[in-house]
């Protein structure tokens, strides 16, 4: 994994109108939020929490527990940060909880994403010496602060019932300034790096106060963040200001120079274990495993000593195939000393047969773990000490690992006819059926605009011969939370060897694609605006992938029915006319008839008990959508005879 800066600036767009044409990378309108995560702004704590109060937030969830925290707004993770202390981090931005800008939000900075602590008891008097510790980093992999923005720190005060700031953090990548400040004590720090965005930096702060020593304790960290001042083009108004917190640590005995944990810790997630993609189609997966996985195979792990104590570790490895085929496969990485403050990298060669019960798909958990100690006063860092992934073999190619820290386009004029091209290497000879595509939601969903789908043979290792085009696609958003909109392709056979997929522009504006920083395959994007095919400039991977063999994905704009109503098409078959009703006599408001590669070839309001003339669509298998003017809109199948 290439951990590297990619560094955007928006400049003000007073210029952009005369702009040459460009390929661009912008920062996301919205956060990826698996579309299976339930989340829940606000949780009650039963107890009120006791010392030690730590959070590094390893747990292997979207957002941070609800075990310390009682309300939270922002999202944990392992990819937006750079060389954070432990594997994960919690990372404030200027979205909510749902993945949309915060409509507060202006060109001056507003409260943004918060967290919360359940109440702690702090029934200590000052000679407790009671610190809260954390560390800190601003921007990461994300898009930097303002000069204006800040990271904040509060303490509920219980007797006026309300928040006391108490210590607060600004960064200015101009001067290359980085400023504390203790509120309570009236005292400041600064720094001055050529590394802000890539380092952490510890926040110690004295909590000695009587109004803050109660039972009924609380903290919350806060983000003051602004909006790019470009107003003039909707489609790359998008996330800022992101801050990374980790190592939350509060607890008594403790001193200002009380930085360091006597803990061992995984530094870096599992990583890729293939050697080019992330996942291929189970159905070339014979053809492709010499490459991808070469015997014998490697699992790499990197973990970190973050105190002054020599540990003895021992690292542990597990394989599961989750299709239940085979059993749970154990290996051992043997023990060694990891010395103070070091860090280790380590790799375990290894033999294992995937294999599968399922004929179409395959899904496997990689896990290591460090057996460090048993010791109850280190409990709380346990978290850290196991990582894992989960490997999906369907029928899709794929470089990303799933989710978007920026969003790619061309733009700008001369941009209405650019192409952007992305090549894979497609291990046996098969049908093309469809083509998968991350779209990051814009300001007002600007960059719902036409485009062509396309597909290129290699001519030389760039994009030779157009194979397949489909006219007028749009970008189709289910909501702001899912991945991938599928679109179904006319089968298209590519042999095997390089292919191209990607887009022909129809406009000047930004599709903005998903952009996967974590992986580089820079090598691999190609973008024409002047008659010539050129690397990307960008380092990481776009988030497209083919789809090959069957066709599993429902297309984007087609849903099932979600709700219990039924729905009546009749006849069925039928030729000319068909009717339509729905349970309880609901009302209808309009119609869609779709055909089975995802388009649209009727569209109209409906008139009740009125038949609808399908006279001009041809014979075939077809989706019927119905919206009724209250409540979700439901399908049906169709079949056209004649």
């Amino acid at each position: 994994m290439i951990l590297k800066k990619i560094f955007f600036v928006f400049i003000l767009f007073i210029a952009v109108f005369s702009t040459n044409a460009q390929e661009i990378l912008v920062d996301l309108n919205s956060y990826y939020i698996p579309k299976n995560e339930n989340y829940n702004a606000s949780a009650k704590s039963k107890n009120v929490l006791e010392l030690p109060f730590f959070d590094d937030f390893s747990r292997p969830t979207t957002f941070p527990t609800h075990e310390l925290w009682e309300k939270s707004y922002v999202t944990t993770n392992q990819g937006y940060a750079i060389n954070p202390p432990t594997i994960g981090v919690a990372t404030f931005d200027a979205v909510n909880q749902k993945g949309e800008l915060y409509s507060n939000l202006s060109t001056n900075p507003q409260g943004a994403d918060t967290l919360v602590s359940h109440s702690i008891n702090l029934g200590y008097s000052a000679s407790d010496s009671v610190y809260l510790s954390f560390q800190f980093q601003p921007q990461g992999r994300g898009y930097e602060p303002s000069s204006k923005d800040s990271l904040v720190l509060e303490f509920w005060d219980n007797n006026q019932q309300k928040w006391i700031r108490a210590w607060s953090a600004t960064v200015n990548f101009s001067t290359k300034k980085l400023t504390q400040k203790n509120i309570i004590t009236s005292k400041s720090k600064t720094i001055q790096s050529d590394t802000l965005n890539r380092s952490f930096y510890n926040a110690v702060i004295n909590i000695s106060e009587p109004v803050f020593l109660t039972s009924n304790f609380k903290f919350r960290f806060i983000n003051y963040a602004s909006l790019s001042a470009n107003t003039l083009v909707p489609g790359l108004k998008s996330n800022s200001d992101h801050w990374h917190i980790d190592m939350v640590y509060l607890n008594k005995n403790r001193k200002t120079t009380d930085t360091i944990f006597n803990d061992i810790t995984f530094s870096e997630p599992v990583p890729n274990p293939m050697i080019n993609y992330t996942s291929v189609p189970w159905s070339h997966f014979t053809e492709a495993q010499q490459v991808e996985f070469p015997n014998p195979k490697q699992f790499t792990i990197s973990y970190h000593n973050l105190g002054y104590t020599t540990w003895n570790i021992s690292r542990r490895f597990k394989i599961i195939d989750l299709s239940g085929s085979q059993s749970e496969y154990f290996f051992s990485g043997g023990a060694e000393n990891i010395f103070a403050l070091q860090r280790f990298n380590y790799s375990r060669y290894f033999d294992y047969t995937f294999s599968s019960a399922w004929e179409d798909s395959a899904k496997f958990n990689l896990q290591s773990y460090l057996i460090t100690d048993i010791f109850e006063e280190t409990k709380h860092f346990r978290y850290n000490d196991t990582i894992s992934k989960t490997i999906e073999f369907h029928n899709y190619y794929s470089f990303d690992d799933g989710s978007a820290e920026s969003g790619y386009g061309l733009f700008g004029e001369g941009t209405e006819d650019g192409m952007v091209a992305y090549k894979f290497h497609n291990y046996k000879s098969d049908n093309l059926l469809g083509i998968m595509i991350n779209f990051n939601r814009t300001f007002k969903d600007a960059n719902q605009v036409t485009f062509k789908l396309t597909v290129w043979d290699n001519d030389n290792g760039k994009p030779g011969n157009i194979v397949y085009q489909r006219q007028s696609v749009r970008p189709i958003f289910t909501d702001s939370l899912n991945t991938f909109t599928v679109y179904r392709i006319d089968p298209t056979q590519i042999p095997e060897g390089d292919f191209f997929i990607g887009w022909v522009q129809t406009n000047q504006d930004m599709l903005n694609v998903g952009f996967d920083l974590n992986n580089d395959e820079k090598d691999r994007i190609f973008y024409n605006i002047s008659g010539n095919w050129v690397n990307t400039k960008f380092e990481g991977t776009l988030m497209i992938r083919p789809i090959f063999g069957k066709m599993h994905q429902i297309p984007t704009n087609v849903t099932p029915n979600p709700t219990n109503q039924n729905i009546s098409v009749y006849p069925n078959p039928a030729k000319d006319n068909i009717s339509i009703k729905v349970d309880n006599d609901t009302e209808i408001e309009s119609i869609q008839i779709i055909n089975s590669i995802g388009n649209i070839v009727l569209s109209q309001n409906y008139t009740y008990q009125e038949p609808i003339n399908i006279q001009s669509i041809p014979t075939g298998f077809y989706i019927v959508k119905v919206c009724p003017k209250k409540g979700k809109c439901i399908t049906s199948k169709l079949m056209i005879v004649r």
